[in-house]
């Protein structure tokens, strides 16, 4: 279970970098700091997707366990 939800924070992070790589157009004519806000950017959204997904599994775990 922790394999796939650490695939799945992998893939928000993938899927938010690939957004804002095609929502600005080439990267070719970008600066660092544009890069560098990308990159957080997905960084941050793999770790919320991450912790969310581990919160949930918790709750889940505690109540469903006797």
């Amino acid at each position: 279970m922790k394999i796939g939800i650490i695939l799945l924070s992998i893939f928000a992070a993938g899927s938010v970098w690939w957004w804002n790589v095609h929502r600005l157009g080439p990267m070719h004519g970008a600066t660092f700091s544009l890069r560098f806000k990308n990159f957080f950017k997905s960084l941050i959204a793999g770790v919320i997707v991450y912790f969310s997904l581990m919160t949930i599994t918790l709750l889940y775990l505690m109540y469903t366990t006797p």
